[in-house]
């Protein structure tokens, strides 16, 4: 039979036997060094040993602030041995030792004192933790965070280096990024990205549109392309087409929005000014052939007649066949210049008798006068029956405009090596608002009283003719007082 302390005695014999504590000490798996007080080592673990390539002789009896760098040794002198005296010990504070072969070894030092039985601090032990695998491992974390931030901060660039507004949101439509044209746009901060003011900015008529298709293409997972009204800083809509499509990742997990906001209001403007075009081309259109038409049938009717009647009616049905040949190529000229087809046949002529001619070709009616005034010398190189159409529309303009206006002149001057042509009349003027579009496709004053009808092509294709001629083209208006239209060609 045993006794309880006959066991404990007899397990303590067995550990002994089973344990080194001197062969644990220097083998252990992280390194162990004792300093005296005037930081020496006294004591060193082959593990530590092992790690730095020096040995045991090498070391003992040395200063520890050796094994570091310059900035270590402040850095121990400093702090460690101060705090470890004061603390009476410190937790994992980092260095780096300096191996024999002149590498180093990152650390971490956990470190705690010895005392006699007076209180005074015998020696300092030490433990050394070998964390070079994780200082890989930080610092290749610290590279890759670094090179993401890099290629963000390169991405961002390019986003605001473009015309469009750029933006990002979460899986739930949240905006978590915008480019400075968006922030261009609405006059606000790269972190003004919260859902109530970025609604603030859409067409009250275009939100629920907006909305209702961003849930679709979140549940189906389609790419989102929608036309939408956004308000600028000076409160005026503008039309805008949103595009964008949701990143999914390998497990099919909606990730992030990634979308483009486009300014699409000269399109649709364009889209809407050709929709009036074809509305005006077909009503002006139809009626010269309507009234064709009819004067043919009562035409077919008197066939054997050769009566007054019978000849006003085929002056009428001229008249009707010109309007719809002049409407015609003014649709072909417009053409020939989008397709830049049309083509400059140059040569020598004399200003006053190409208008000589021009007014010779225009049917003026007696009331009418037509002076020409200025320079009758004066001769340019250009295609002269395209000059000729010029002047021959600022004519029946002045006409249409201005029927009250008998008194038409036409001016030619030298003006710094261009000869500019210069036709006025004594009408109603044209308000200031509208003398910068007269020039534009498709533009058409409203008038009342006048005998305008067409187009609106005339004066673009004149501005195209005088373009090409290396010329510049104009008008000069005051309401009350007249018009003068002019253009220049070079000499």
């Amino acid at each position: 039979m045993s006794y309880p302390d006959e066991s404990m005695s007899g397990k303590n014999h067995l550990l002994e036997t089973l344990i080194n504590s001197d062969e644990l000490y220097h083998t252990a798996p992280c390194g162990y060094f004792s300093l005296s007080t005037k930081g020496e080592i006294i004591k060193i673990n082959h593990t530590l040993l092992h790690w730095l390539g020096f040995s045991e002789q090498e070391l003992l009896g040395t200063k520890f602030a050796a094994l570091l760098p310059k900035g270590g040794q402040m850095h121990f002198e400093m702090f460690f041995l101060p705090m470890v005296k004061v603390d009476g010990g410190v937790k994992e504070l980092s260095y780096e030792l300096l191996k024999k072969d002149g590498n180093s070894l990152s650390t971490l030092l956990n470190a705690n004192t010895i005392l006699d039985k007076n209180g005074y601090i015998k020696a300092v032990n030490v433990v050394v933790v070998d964390v070079t695998e994780r200082k890989n491992y930080e610092r290749e974390l610290l590279n890759a965070k670094s090179l993401a931030e890099n290629e963000q901060k390169r991405l961002e660039f390019m986003a605001d280096l473009a015309p469009e507004m750029i933006w990002t949101a979460s899986s739930t439509g949240r905006i978590n990024y915008v480019n400075a044209r968006f922030c261009q746009y609405f006059n606000c901060t790269k972190n003004e990205t919260r859902s109530s003011f970025i609604l603030s900015k859409i067409h009250q008529l275009d939100i629920k549109k907006l909305l209702t298709s961003w849930y679709a293409c979140q549940t189906g997972g389609s790419d989102l392309n929608e036309t939408i009204r956004l308000v600028n800083q000076e409160g005026n809509y503008e039309w805008h087409q949103i595009k964008a499509s949701l990143f999914v990742d390998n497990h099919g997990e909606q990730i992030n929005w990634f979308g483009s906001c486009t300014n699409v209001e000269e399109h649709i403007s364009q889209l809407k000014k050709k929709d009036e075009f074809i509305n005006i081309a077909s009503h002006e259109l139809k009626t010269p052939l309507t009234s064709l038409k009819a004067i043919l049938q009562l035409m077919q009717r008197m066939k054997g007649e050769t009566s007054e009647r019978m000849l006003s009616l085929i002056e009428k049905a001229n008249h009707n066949i010109s309007r719809v040949t002049e409407m015609v190529e003014d649709l072909l000229n417009t053409s020939q210049m989008n397709d830049g087809q049309l083509r400059l046949s140059k040569s020598n002529f004399n200003v006053v008798e190409m208008i000589g001619s021009c007014v010779h070709h225009i049917r003026v009616e007696d009331h009418y006068k037509i002076i020409t005034e200025g320079d009758k010398s004066i001769s340019v190189y250009a295609d002269e029956s395209r000059i000729e159409q010029v002047v021959t529309n600022f004519i029946t303009n002045a006409m249409k405009y201005a029927p009250e206006s008998y008194l038409i002149k036409i001016n030619i001057e030298n003006v710094e090596g261009f000869v500019r042509i210069t036709v006025s009349d004594e009408g109603p003027g044209i308000p200031a608002e509208k003398t910068p579009h007269l020039f534009d496709r498709y533009y058409q004053i409203n008038t009342t009283g006048g005998k305008y009808s067409g187009l609106g092509l005339g004066l673009f294709i004149c501005a195209e003719i005088v373009k090409q001629h290396g010329g510049e083209i104009g008008v000069e208006s005051t309401v009350g007082s007249g018009s003068s239209f002019w253009f220049t060609l070079p000499l």
